[in-house]
């Protein structure tokens, strides 16, 4: 051998009592949702559900029926109102 390889001391066995050193965090990568101001996730959000609905709203009528559409329709509308206008 060149003299790469060390020798470690063997580890000292830990009792019940004695506690941990403390880890140091690793930062967690930034996403790039969260990288995004909150006015922009808004546009994006908003402009999600609009397209979601000119596409979904008339699937679900097609496939369903009115009645069920304009129910579909209004459960998704209160929800999105509620969403935006909760308190942050």
């Amino acid at each position: 051998m060149s003299g790469s390889t060390k020798t470690r001391a063997p580890a000292k066995p830990r009792t019940a009592g004695t506690p941990r050193a403390p880890r140091a965090k690793a930062k967690k990568p930034i996403s790039r949702w969260a990288a995004l101001g909150p006015a922009t996730r808004r546009w994006i959000f908003i402009g999600g559900f609009t397209l979601g609905l000119l596409v979904g709203l008339p699937l679900v009528h097609a496939l369903m029926g009115e009645v069920a559409a304009i129910l579909i329709g209004t459960f998704i509308f209160g929800f999105v109102v509620g969403r935006m206008t909760q308190k942050r």
